[in-house]
């Protein structure tokens, strides 16, 4: 037996690796029998122009799956939404692209911050599905100064 470095509790450590092992091999034999062993579990979103949010921008957003090497099903259904109808974004047809238009003049409610949110769903894996909530996170240019000079 050897004591565990966290809690310092006597335990039987090289059974808890060995049963640890043994598990995320049934998982992955389980999800292998399902059709859902290379699907991804989770989805992230960076953007790629830090633009602020401020109208007549168009900001654009990468996704990246979790885990690695995961893919999506080939009948992979891909929507997206605004917090805000006046926005209209848009997912190309990969599901990794999020792109969002702000129109001309659009200005940003400061008590509710822009969101877009994004699903994936697939007909023929019914039980898989991904959400998301994409936010822009470049910060707007506020003026902080202003000055005046008098030309007559």
């Amino acid at each position: 037996m050897s004591k565990c470095p966290r809690c310092g509790h006597e335990e039987e450590l090289g059974e808890i690796v060995y049963l640890e092992r043994e598990n995320r091999h049934l998982l992955r034999r389980i999800l292998k029998h399902l059709g859902l062993e290379n699907l991804p579990t989770q989805i992230s979103f960076q953007e790629i122009t830090m633009l602020p949010t401020a109208g007549g921008n168009t900001l654009v957003f990468t996704g990246t799956l979790t885990p690695s090497g995961s893919t999506f099903p080939a009948d992979a259904a891909f929507t997206v939404s605004a917090n805000d109808p006046a926005v209209v974004p848009t997912v190309d047809g990969t599901g990794l692209i999020v792109t969002v238009p702000l129109p001309t003049g659009w200005v940003e409610e400061v008590g509710q911050p822009l969101a877009i949110s994004y699903s994936a769903a697939s007909a023929s894996n019914p039980t898989w599905t991904l959400a998301a909530r994409v936010t822009p996170s470049a910060p707007v240019n506020l003026p902080t100064a202003i000055s005046f000079t008098q030309t007559t």
